[in-house]
């Protein structure tokens, strides 16, 4: 009896196993909801091949793509200062109460705009003295030019004399003195007058404003600030083995975290005349324009500076290449068959990597399938990103030919009889 069973079960697994084959070989476990997704993405029974694969039996398909030429820019990053065009902290230059205020706290102004007006008062009354004092000088030389005339006629007569004449002469010439002086007086209280209106040197935006109306202030006083924001300045420093290759003009891109989507765009426009010795850096200082402001004296900047800029590189896609230890390989294809080419690489940008020496443009180099390539392998170069030739239609279930037990070599099976007489 127990012979029995072992025979049955080895007549059913026989019969499970022929079936999963013959399934398989047509095509029905691709119909199945579970497996056939397993066989589908497998390339299905017959082993067709997808995107880069290989055939039942041909050589693999990959897609290649013709070495270009392109633009590189060699970068360096760095980070930086803004710090204003023009920047000043305006102060009185005297001292004084302050009667009016000219200017609204973030208000732009123009080149001599009044910002601040001292009391003047003191000042007007020094002028007009000066002034009184010029006219009377003035009148003293008129009267004394006439007496100067009479005496030299009366000289002239014999009825002066001509100590008379000199000492008018000398009158004259001293007031000629006096109204210098009161002149001069009057010009620098003038100026004086001057130092009490405190007004913009240079077009920009103040800032806030430390005095109030009716403030005494004393020379030096904080009153506000005044920045030229139209152009920002930035200063940074680069490593000093770039010194040999800085120039000023060179492009610089700028990045602020309050502007996670713009780039600024500048120059440079100073190149430092000294190295630090701590950090054996070159300071540079490149200029930006600012029209709406967006940059702020103080803000901290990341940099990329354009060191070096080639037109014509020759650049491949960063998938084409293998890495070897330190050696990078790619694989140009030439009459069909792989090569392994060494290449020395220089930048990388935007998925693109500049070749410097290996490679020449116009040659085709495998992109994708590079795991599945050798040297002289034969493959089926497909141009990169072009679509895959469609599978062949599998043949209807109907019209498959069904494989005859003989022609798989499988025993024969067990009948029920046989088992029983085995018992």
């Amino acid at each position: 009896m127990r012979v029995s069973r072992q025979l049955a079960v080895i007549a059913v697994l026989g019969a499970a196993g022929y079936g999963g084959w013959y399934a398989y070989q047509g095509g029905h476990l691709a119909k199945m909801p579970v497996v056939g997704s397993y066989f589908a993405k497998a390339g299905g029974p017959a082993g067709q091949s997808g995107r880069g694969g290989r055939g039942p039996s041909g050589p693999p398909t990959v897609e290649v793509s013709a070495v270009q030429t392109g633009r590189i820019v060699e970068t360096r990053e760095s980070v930086g200062t803004v710090r204003a065009y023009e920047s000043i902290t305006v102060t009185a230059k005297i001292a004084g109460v302050i009667s009016e205020i000219g200017f609204e706290e973030g208000q732009k102004v123009k080149a001599g705009d009044m910002l601040v007006q001292l009391d003047a008062a003191e000042r007007k009354a020094e002028i007009e003295q000066a002034i009184a004092e010029a006219n009377r000088a003035v009148a003293l030389r008129n009267e004394i030019a006439i007496k100067l005339e009479r005496a030299q006629a009366l000289n002239r007569t014999g009825a002066g004399t001509t100590a008379q004449v000199e000492d008018l002469t000398a009158q004259a010439k001293s007031l000629e003195g006096s109204i210098a002086s009161a002149q001069a007086q009057r010009k620098a209280a003038e100026a004086r007058l001057e130092d009490l209106t405190i007004r913009a040197p240079f077009a920009g935006r103040v800032g806030t404003r430390a005095v109030s109306l009716g403030a005494y202030i004393s020379p030096g006083t904080r009153i506000t600030s005044l920045d030229d924001l139209s152009r920002i300045r930035l200063d940074f420093a680069v490593p000093e083995n770039l010194l040999g290759r800085l120039k000023p003009g060179q492009t610089v891109n700028a990045t602020s975290a309050a502007y996670r989507d713009r780039v600024f765009k500048g120059t440079v426009s100073t190149i430092d005349t000294r190295i630090d010795q701590t950090t054996r850096t070159v300071r540079l200082t490149a200029e930006f324009d600012n029209p709406d402001e967006a940059l702020k004296p103080g803000m901290f900047l990341a940099v990329a500076l354009e060191v070096t800029v080639k037109d014509d590189a020759i650049v491949v896609p960063e998938e084409a290449i293998v890495s070897e230890g330190l050696r990078q390989i790619v694989y140009p294809v030439k009459n069909g068959k792989v090569e392994r080419r060494v290449i020395k690489l220089g930048q990388r940008q935007n998925g693109k990597a500049e070749v410097l020496e290996g490679l020449q443009a116009g040659e085709t180099i495998v992109v994708l399938g590079v795991q599945r390539v050798r040297p002289g392998l034969e493959v089926i170069a497909r141009p990169l990103g072009s679509a895959p030739p469609p599978p062949a239609e599998p043949a209807p279930a109907a019209t498959r030919e069904q494989p005859s037990r003989s022609s798989l070599n499988l025993p024969p099976a067990i009948s029920s009889a046989a088992a029983a007489e085995r018992n």
